[in-house]
């Protein structure tokens, strides 16, 4: 063993004994274990804790990654703490999740209700996110100030229209959230949007220098047609000038019986060239402003566009937002491949089944 490892696990061990003995909580044991962290970057150093529904308890472990020989787990439980034949006990109500009059819906009932998770990857994958984003936090912790979490309080409730005291108590309650809790939940936001420009605002630049055209963006009015012939119909007549664009999108919304006739919905948007689909991206931005394009074929129909206004990509705030999300998206999705998954509810032959690379 050599001496570095020796004072590694030394002053690891000392770490988590004082992290027992006053009894710190996640957020403030990360913060701790930073200190080690920094003298010894040749070992690198993981916390893990498991938090007892029995009485409250946090139990911390640590893992010493060894260079090309393995890992080291440490482990301490002070003479007065939770026996180890109680650990992992669970309170009776812990298998509730939601109680409406005298009836309680299980978690596993929620689960079975929730079946269709398994049809739609993106939801698998935002869940999967959350834990590789908990996992880099607590490997690099981020330390929010006062000022921040206010800011991201106010953000929070500016999204969520909760303008008033009483607004934002009705929207905790029907969510059987604490102010406490809410306080979490904003803050939580904030941290991974400062971890997001940690991971990508190096690489933003380079990025826009290769894709500048794919952040043009465009000012349409768009009439939407789940028919090709009425789509080419209007068209025509448009062209023709039998009927004006407005006149035309007018019509075309009293036709629309119900919601799910496709014919409803904005009539102005903002599209940008590489997040609009290929035929109407191509259509829109190969036009001038008051060129009326279309049909353009999208996923469940087709579009008829004026075109108001066309302006060419600049690295200003909004883009700067859209290419971070993008990269840290990328970012996520690298680590998705490489992460060991395993999901504890449902038919695990299932699951492994319809998505074999998410499932270990």
């Amino acid at each position: 063993m050599t001496e570095n490892l020796q004072r590694a696990l030394t002053d690891t061990l000392t770490a988590l004994i004082t992290l027992s003995h006053d009894g710190a909580r996640p957020p403030e044991a990360l913060a701790r274990l930073q200190s080690v962290r920094e003298r010894h970057p040749e070992t690198p150093v993981d916390l893990v804790w498991e938090e007892e529904a029995y009485d409250g308890a946090v139990h911390y472990d640590a893992l010493l990654q060894l260079p090309d020989s393995g890992t080291v787990a440490l482990s301490y439980c002070a003479d007065r703490g939770l026996p180890w034949p109680l650990r992992g006990v669970h309170r009776w109500s812990d298998a509730d999740l939601v109680r409406v009059n005298a009836t309680i819906l299980k978690v596993d009932q929620a689960i079975g209700c929730l079946d269709f998770l398994w049809e739609d990857r993106r939801l698998m994958d935002r869940l999967v996110n959350v834990c590789l984003i908990e996992e880099e936090l607590s490997r690099d912790p981020i330390d929010l100030s006062s000022e921040e979490l206010q800011q991201a309080m106010d953000g929070f409730r500016r999204a969520h229209r909760l303008y008033t005291a009483e607004a934002t108590h009705r929207w905790m309650e029907r969510r059987g959230m604490t102010h406490e809790q809410l306080e979490k939940y904003a803050g939580d936001e904030a941290l991974v949007a400062r971890l997001r420009h940690r991971v990508t605002d190096a690489d933003v630049p380079a990025h826009f220098a290769a894709h500048r055209a794919d952040f043009d963006s465009a000012r349409v009015a768009r009439i939407d047609f789940t028919d090709e012939g009425d789509a080419h119909r209007v068209y025509e007549q448009i062209r023709a000038g039998e009927v004006g664009f407005f006149e035309a999108a007018r019509r075309r919304f009293l036709e629309a019986d119900t919601p799910r006739d496709g014919t409803i919905g904005s009539l102005f948007t903002i599209l940008r060239r590489g997040e609009a689909p290929a035929a109407l991206a191509a259509a829109v931005f190969g036009a001038a402003p008051n060129d009326v394009v279309g049909p353009a074929p999208i996923e469940d129909g087709f579009v008829v566009a004026l075109v108001l206004d066309l302006t060419p990509a600049c690295l200003d705030e909004p883009v700067r937002t859209a290419i971070a999300r993008l990269l840290f998206d990328q970012w996520l999705e690298e680590r998705r491949r490489s992460a060991r998954i395993a999901w504890n509810w449902g038919n695990a032959i299932r699951a492994a089944d319809e998505a074999p690379d998410a499932v270990a």
